[in-house]
C-alpha cells in the first residue's frame, strides 16, 4: 500500500468551516501537500471565496514516530504549528493563528510530516477555522 493522506470538509458556513485532516504513512515521510486550498471553501460555490483561514480549534492525533507541520503556503512556507502526540488546542481565546507568512502567501494550509522510520503511522487532524478577506 502507498501512503494516502485526505481532507474532508466536516461543515462549512459563511464564516466558519471546519475540516478533517487524516494521514496513513506505511512507506515514507509526507512531503508537503496541500491540506486545505481556498478554493475548495466557499460553500460550494454560493458564497466568496476567503483570502486566508484563521486556526481556532485544534484537536489531533499524532503517531508516535512522527512530527506534524501545518504550514502556511508562501514563496517560503511558515510553520504555523507542530504537532506531536495528542492533544487539544483552543486557540480562539488567544485570536487563533493568524497567517502570518510573507511574500507569496497564498491562503493555502500545507501538511508535512517528519520522522517516519517504520511501520504504519498515522495521524487525524480536526481544524476549526475563521474565514478571513475583504469579501466576507
Amino acid at each position: 500500500m502507498a501512503n494516502a493522506f485526505t481532507t474532508q470538509i466536516l461543515e462549512e458556513g459563511p464564516r466558519n468551516v471546519s475540516i478533517k485532516l487524516v494521514g496513513i504513512l506505511d512507506t515514507s515521510n509526507l512531503g508537503s501537500t496541500t491540506a486545505l486550498a481556498m478554493s475548495s471553501i466557499n460553500q460550494g460555490g454560493i458564497g466568496p471565496t476567503p483570502e486566508q483561514v484563521r486556526i481556532d480549534h485544534i484537536e489531533y492525533v499524532i503517531g508516535s514516530q512522527l512530527t506534524v507541520q501545518l504550514l502556511w503556503d508562501a514563496s517560503t512556507d511558515v510553520v504555523a504549528v507542530p504537532l506531536v502526540g495528542s492533544g487539544l488546542s483552543f486557540l480562539r481565546e488567544l485570536g487563533g493563528l493568524t497567517n502570518n507568512s510573507g511574500t507569496g502567501k497564498t491562503g493555502t494550509i500545507n501538511i508535512l510530516t517528519t520522522g517516519y522510520a517504520s511501520g504504519t503511522q498515522t495521524f487525524l487532524i480536526i481544524l476549526r477555522l475563521v474565514k478571513q478577506g475583504a469579501n466576507l
